[in-house]
């Protein structure tokens, strides 16, 4: 596999704010550049944002089978795990894969960190996630959640 670099922090705010569904003229205006300044970072970004979610599933085992580089959104199957597999591209969190798993969320000393991760993630999706079920169900809900929005499940 070809090597890889992260979108620059300019090609990362562009790709946020198309992420969001800012207009290019817009977002042209508010960083004082050319609308094709703007189209060029988006399509870099989301260049990079696919090369390195293809990275992380091929280092990981994984096959993928939906993705998506504008939104930095990839499942696939982890044959290793037996399990559908999530990798994300987050401005905050940076790259993260999920299992989906059945686990005691209860003794795992991981809880706070999957729980971080799944309020991070709910929050730049604008998605509702629930605080009384452990990790491993709400990271399915949430996922399944991202799914339907990107229209690659009902």
């Amino acid at each position: 596999m070809k090597s890889f670099r992260f979108p620059t922090k300019q090609q990362e705010l562009v790709w946020q704010k198309r992420r969001k569904e800012i207009p290019p003229s817009a977002i042209a205006r508010e960083l004082e550049v050319s609308r094709a300044l703007v189209s060029k970072a988006q399509r870099i970004a989301e260049e990079r944002i696919e090369k390195t979610l293809m990275h992380i599933a091929s280092t990981n085992r994984i096959r993928i089978r939906h993705i998506s580089p504008r939104y930095g959104f990839a499942v696939g199957y982890c044959p290793a795990n037996q399990s559908d597999t999530y990798i994300v591209y987050s401005p905050v969190l940076g790259t993260q894969l999920w299992f989906n798993h059945a686990g005691d969320c209860k003794s795992c000393v991981e809880k706070p960190v999957c729980e971080k991760m799944l309020r991070t993630l709910a929050d730049e999706w604008n998605l509702p996630l629930s605080e009384v079920l452990p990790p491993t169900e709400a990271g399915k809900e949430l996922f399944n959640a991202i799914m339907r929005r990107l229209q690659w499940i009902e």
